[in-house]
């Protein structure tokens, strides 16, 4: 019995083993395919993401990489490439996607990477300048979003910036904080970035949908835009106004004209060529109006002047909006003179190339008082920083002309005014793996 009840042991632990056995060989042997499989997939996806992410910088570093049909061996795959432009809401973006293919075990593994890249406007900063002008920010005055200038930025007081800082030449006093400057830099600070403006507002002008252009080489041209809304949506109203000849000139006005928003493009991009636009009013829409300066103008054209408040129908910070409107300029954006003290209200982004924004009566020529506080909604862009008001410098308090008060409107994170002038570069705004 014993010698019997051992070979039963004995045969049992043998079926045992010998199905454990088995199994473990079943199971090593789907890990190692797990694994390989796994390894072709992953393989696969690399090459994918390794194109995609080849492409995007090439777009970065070259712009013009925007019709990219590329195909190739990669990490012993084969992959295809490509870059294209789609239009999204008036602007234009970079599409790129890229695919791959990789012979495994199992057959061939694939993957795609898709990316959307948006062209970085200068809308993006709150405030940006070349040149600060040797104007102080001071005491009282605020910045909502980020900052940036090629030059310097003055400081007197305690301004506040909330958006991050950045300037090519640090700070003037150089030391921060001191005896005549702590500022409150709440989004944080860097020196010595640089970010170039553009050398002309061409792929502005050239995007116009509607064009007021003078053709003389002497007098002026202005035209008048009142912007409204009614029940049937956005309107403008605008008479043109020419001054020809020599002094006294001869001026002609043309009558008032009302038409929908829609009708001057979509989206409207307004310009006026060798002559100045001025602006005013409730904007219901999305629309830019561009003053060029033309092959025939001098620096009296190519100007926008606003002539009082500028707000939009619907404000964004109660809520969504698609109001936005922007304000392009060879050379200067100016508020101007205005009839009595009041705060002024502006929502635009403001771009100013060649010139500044600021407001012609900061030095209180016409007006030896303080008038109250510009609140601004948007961005403003300008070569030369403008004044808007001077101040005693013993007090930090303004003497003439207006405080500062401007907050960035977050939604030019990621969108602007139809063709607002960019900066030649990209950023990734949407990446799917």
């Amino acid at each position: 019995m014993v010698g019997k009840g051992t070979l039963i042991v004995i045969i049992g632990f043998t079926i045992m083993f010998g199905t454990a056995g088995q199994y473990w060989n079943r199971t090593s042997r789907v890990a190692i395919e797990n694994f390989v499989d796994y390894y072709d997939s992953t393989t696969s996806h690399n090459i994918a993401v390794s194109m995609a992410n080849i492409a995007a910088d090439s777009v970065f570093q070259n712009p013009a990489d925007t019709n990219l049909n590329l195909n190739g061996s990669f990490l012993g795959g084969t992959y295809n490439l490509r870059t294209f432009t789609v239009v999204i809401g008036g602007a234009r973006y970079v599409q790129l996607r890229a695919t791959s293919s990789y012979r495994g075990r199992s057959g061939f593994r694939r993957d795609t990477v898709k990316a959307l890249l948006k062209p970085r406007t200068f809308n993006e900063y709150a405030f940006f300048s070349q040149s600060e002008n040797s104007t102080y920010w001071i005491t009282g005055d605020t910045l909502w979003g980020p900052f940036h200038t090629e030059d310097r930025i003055y400081l007197s007081g305690t301004p506040v910036f909330y958006g991050k800082v950045t300037a090519r030449n640090g700070t003037y006093p150089s030391r921060i904080p001191s005896s005549s400057a702590n500022p409150y830099f709440y989004g944080g600070h860097e020196w010595g970035v640089s970010i170039p403006l553009p050398t002309d507002i061409s792929k502005t002008t050239a995007s116009a949908t509607t064009t007021f252009a003078y053709s003389g080489s002497s007098g002026s041209c202005d035209v008048y835009f009142t912007f409204s809304s009614d029940a049937t949506g956005g309107k403008v109203t605008y008479h043109k106004t020419t001054a020809t000849g020599s002094y006294p000139y001869t001026v002609t006005t043309t009558p008032d004209t009302t038409v929908t928003l829609s009708s001057l493009g979509n989206p409207p991009v307004i310009c006026v060529t060798n002559g100045n636009a001025h602006v005013k009013g409730t904007v219901d829409g999305r629309v830019t109006v561009v003053s060029a300066q033309g092959a025939t103008g001098s620096t009296r054209s190519g100007n926008v002047a606003i002539e009082g408040s500028l707000l939009y129908k619907s404000d964004p910070r109660n809520g969504a909006s698609d109001d936005m409107l922007g304000l392009v300029a060879d050379n200067n954006v100016r508020l101007k003179t205005q009839p009595s003290p009041g705060d002024v209200y502006l929502d635009a982004a403001i771009f100013a190339r060649n010139g500044d924004f600021g407001y012609d009566d900061y030095d209180g020529t016409v007006h030896d008082q303080a008038m109250g506080t510009i609140y601004l909604y948007g961005s403003i862009t300008n070569r030369n920083r403008g004044s808007v008001g001077r101040f005693n410098t013993t007090t930090n308090t303004i003497t003439t002309g207006y405080q500062k008060n401007y907050k960035y409107d977050e939604r030019f994170y990621f969108s602007s005014p139809p063709a607002f002038p960019s900066t030649n570069t990209f950023q990734v705004v949407a990446w799917r793996e």
